[in-house]
């Protein structure tokens, strides 16, 4: 997805001089280092681990990774109402 970012003076040279210390944009291009720095900060490593599928004959077992909210009869009544 393409967007527009308005940095701050010192925040764009700080990610100019640190594409610079990695080698160039070639190697570190803003966006790469954009999309690292908020991957860092808001994406948890639970969000990023896959459920665990279990199939047993006669029934499948899904386990969320560590973290993921749980799923109440009130969010399956809710969801089922919309």
């Amino acid at each position: 997805m393409k967007t527009t970012l308005d940095l701050p003076a010192d925040v764009a040279r700080a990610l100019r001089l640190e594409s610079a210390r990695r080698g160039g944009r070639k190697a570190a291009s803003l966006t790469r280092l954009v999309s690292d720095a908020v991957r860092r900060a808001y994406v948890s490593p639970e969000a990023t681990t896959k459920s665990r599928i279990d199939l047993t004959p006669g029934r499948v077992v899904v386990t969320p990774p560590r973290g993921t909210p749980k799923v109440t009869s009130e969010n399956v009544r809710a969801a089922l109402y919309d």
